[in-house]
Formats: C-alpha cells, sequence, structure tokens
C-alpha cells in the first residue's frame, strides 16, 4: 500500500493550500513581535522620568539598560534547543507569558540594582521570542517569497519601538513612569489565550532531509558546512555592527535628547517614536529594493544611509522638525539593516537550520545591543555631548555598510547568499 506524501506547513503555503494558516500564524507573529519590541525599548522611554523621580544622573542607569540586552542573549542562545524539544508554539507562548510577567514585576523597583535583575529577567522572555517567532513565520509562509515575508514581519518590532514612542510620553505625564511597564504586561497577557488557540501544534520542529535521506542537525556547526563559513562570518558580523548603534539609540536616545537637545522627559520619547517610524518605512522600502537589487546591496545602501543621517543629526544646526525627521531617516537605514539581517539568514540556511541560523545571528547581534549601550552609557557618565554620542553611534553602521558590499561582491563571483525573491 502506498502511503500518501505528508506536507510540511511551508510547502503546504507554497501550494497555496494553507492560505488561512498563512494569515493566521503571521499575524499572531507580528503581533507577539510588536508586544516584543516595545517591552525591549520601553526602559529607554522611562530613564529621563526615572533619573528626575529618584534624583539620578540618567549614566547610573546603564547596568540596567545593559543587562536587558545581556537577558535577551541567553533567551536566544535557549530558543533553539527549546524549541527542538518542546515545539515553537509552545517556546512562543511561554516566552510571551514570561516577558508580561516581568514586565509587571518592574514596576516594583526602587534602585538601579533591582531594576536591572528585573529588566534581565523579563529580557530571557523577550529572547525566547523572537528566533522562534520568525522562523515559525518562515515555516508557514510560500518558499519562494520566504525572505521578504520575514523581513516584514520582523517589522514589527520597528512598529512595537514607533507605538512605545508615541504612548510613552503621554503615560509617564498622566500615570508616571511604572505605567509604561503595565501597559508591556497586560498586552501580552491579552493576547495569550489567541496564541494557544491559533497557533499549530507541533512536537517538534521538522529536521529537513538532504537528497541522501541523512537528516541535517540543528547545531551551529551546521552553520559552517557546504561552504557557508564565511559566509556565516559576514553576516555575524554585520548584526553585530547594526545592533550595536540600533540599540545604543534604542536605549539612550531620550536621554540625548533632554541632555544635549533641551528636550523635556515627557517629549524625549517621541524620538524613538520617528526612530520607529523611519525603520518601519526602511524595513517595507526593504523589500522590494531587494527583490530588484538584491539584499546584500540592499542592506549595503541602507547601512551607508543610516550612518550618513546619524553624521547629520549630530553636525548640522536643526529645529525640533527637522531633527526628528533625519532621526527618521536614520532610522530607516538602520531598522532595514537589523530587520534585513534576519530576512538574510532564513535565506542562507535550510529549514533544519532556520531557527539556528536566525538566533545566532541575532546572538552575535545582541552581543552589539549590550556593547552599545554600554559604550554610549559610559560616554554620556564622562559628559560627552549628546551630539558626539550619535556622531561616534554612525561608525559601526558605516562598518556594516562596507561588509555588506563585501557580501555582495562574493555574491556576484558565486560565493555568496540568495536574494529575496
Amino acid at each position: 500500500m502506498t502511503q500518501a506524501p505528508t506536507r510540511s506547513p511551508a510547502s503546504s503555503a507554497e501550494g497555496g493550500s494553507s492560505r488561512a494558516a498563512f494569515w493566521r500564524v503571521n499575524a499572531l507573529v507580528f503581533a507577539v513581535l510588536l508586544l516584543d519590541g516595545y517591552d525591549t525599548t520601553s526602559l529607554g522611554f522611562v530613564v529621563p522620568a526615572l533619573a528626575r523621580d529618584w534624583g539620578l544622573p540618567p549614566a547610573v542607569f546603564a547596568p540596567a539598560l545593559v543587562m536587558t540586552n545581556v537577558g535577551v542573549v541567553i533567551g536566544y542562545l535557549l530558543c533553539s534547543s527549546l524549541a527542538a524539544r518542546f515545539g515553537r508554539r509552545n517556546v512562543i507562548i511561554a516566552g510571551t507569558a514570561f516577558f508580561a510577567a516581568g514586565s509587571a514585576v518592574t514596576v516594583m523597583a526602587h534602585g538601579v540594582g533591582q531594576l536591572a535583575v528585573m529588566r534581565l529577567v523579563t529580557a530571557i522572555g523577550l529572547g525566547m521570542v523572537l528566533p522562534t517567532s520568525i522562523s515559525l513565520a518562515a515555516a508557514h509562509s510560500p518558499r519562494s517569497r520566504r525572505g521578504a515575508y520575514t523581513v516584514a514581519v520582523a517589522l514589527a518590532l520597528g512598529v512595537g519601538s514607533m507605538a512605545g514612542g508615541l504612548v510613552g510620553g503621554r503615560l509617564i505625564a498622566s500615570f508616571g513612569w511604572t505605567s509604561v511597564f503595565w501597559l508591556g504586561a497586560l498586552l501580552p497577557v491579552a493576547l495569550l489565550p489567541a496564541l494557544f488557540w491559533g497557533l499549530p501544534r507541533e512536537q517538534r520542529i521538522p529536521a529537513a532531509t538532504e537528497a541522501d535521506g541523512r537528516s541535517q542537525k540543528m547545531t551551529v556547526a551546521g552553520l559552517f558546512s557546504r561552504g557557508s563559513s564565511v559566509n556565516t562570518v559576514l553576516l555575524w558580523a554585520f548584526a553585530l555592527l547594526v545592533f550595536t548603534t540600533m540599540f545604543a539609540l534604542q536605549a539612550w536616545l531620550p536621554t540625548i535628547l533632554t541632555t544635549g537637545y533641551g528636550l523635556t522627559p515627557e517629549q524625549a520619547p517621541m524620538g524613538s517614536a520617528v526612530l520607529g517610524m523611519g525603520g518601519i518605512v526602511g524595513g517595507l522600502l526593504l523589500i522590494p529594493v531587494a527583490a530588484r537589487f538584491g539584499i546584500l546591496r540592499a542592506l549595503a545602501a541602507a547601512a551607508l544611509i543610516g550612518a550618513a543621517f546619524l553624521v547629520a543629526a549630530s553636525q548640522l544646526e536643526l529645529g525640533g522638525t527637522g531633527l526628528f525627521l533625519t532621526l527618521g531617516v536614520a532610522g530607516a537605514g538602520i531598522t532595514a539593516g537589523v530587520v534585513g539581517q534576519a530576512g538574510l539568514a532564513v535565506t542562507m540556511y535550510e529549514p533544519a537550520a532556520q531557527t539556528t541560523g536566525v538566533a545566532w545571528a541575532a546572538t552575535f547581534g545582541r552581543a552589539g545591543s549590550v556593547v552599545g549601550p554600554a559604550v554610549a552609557g559610559a560616554l554620556i557618565g564622562l559628559g560627552a555631548a549628546g551630539q558626539d554620542v550619535l556622531l561616534l553611534a554612525g561608525g559601526p553602521v558605516a562598518l556594516a555598510a562596507a561588509v555588506a558590499l563585501v557580501a555582495a561582491v562574493r555574491s556576484r563571483r558565486g560565493r555568496g547568499t540568495a536574494t529575496v525573491a
């Protein structure tokens, strides 16, 4: 008796028979990542208000900002093995519940040390969610458009950051800094039932089968197989550099705008909002540009734009509107690099290695997200002007553009990666 062939979610999506599952999964993943983006950047919104209320200089909050990103790195490192054992659906649900609880507990902090510990714990859940969600969305997207859909879903992080910037100042002005974290706790809790009933059940991540019938193991060593070593290293370097600048800005931009540009603590979160708005535009533009010119050249151009406009924001005498517009364009370039590296990772690796590939690229990126806020905080603590911090933040992005150009040259010579189709 001949057994009917089984179809993976990815292949079903490719054939069009799982259109409802495709939209349901991607909508839920987008919602989770939106809340992830909000919660990840929430501390940056409230640092100016916390510094004022607690009577402390802003630079002393650097450990709490850094520990947020350390926790995310821990979550990234855990997510691949957890997803293989318990399934991506369960990891996403558990991670969402984890960061919701952590955000609620954060309001109990009465000092920088307590705040740092609570943000570390919260961020472990945040880190568990991102790579696992992107991998699940990719598995339920058509193979021919998987990179583009991954970029679109990853834009939810920028939407969350933008939303936090838009509402953060109003929440702080009306209800105090704790309201930012209460919102970051209540919204994920409200989403949990939809995740429980809407995400597909799975026992484990299906292993990709090679032509000879052997299963490809989901280990980091697999990312260096089949001549992928140089491409993997370039991907990690690019992620490290763009995350360094992106998270330095997410952590300290409101503080930079209050100390260097004269904004109030209630006005400063708008800087994060325009950075997020620019990021959404940049990410959306990345999809057709990458389809036309290749993702590597698109990422190189995006990084160059981000670096150039950060330099402009630091060196030109701009009014409030001009400053925000310049920061928005800078955010478009930088965020396109951040979300684009996730799409690049998905197109580089086979399905069995995608969670590992996305997670390790994001882990190196998050190493930059630790270094960036730490260095920026040290500079602010030493009395560096906000304009100088913005100028220096452009350096890693410029280097990222160079890395992407090297990878693009390799691609033209037949040694590179696939483009977003």
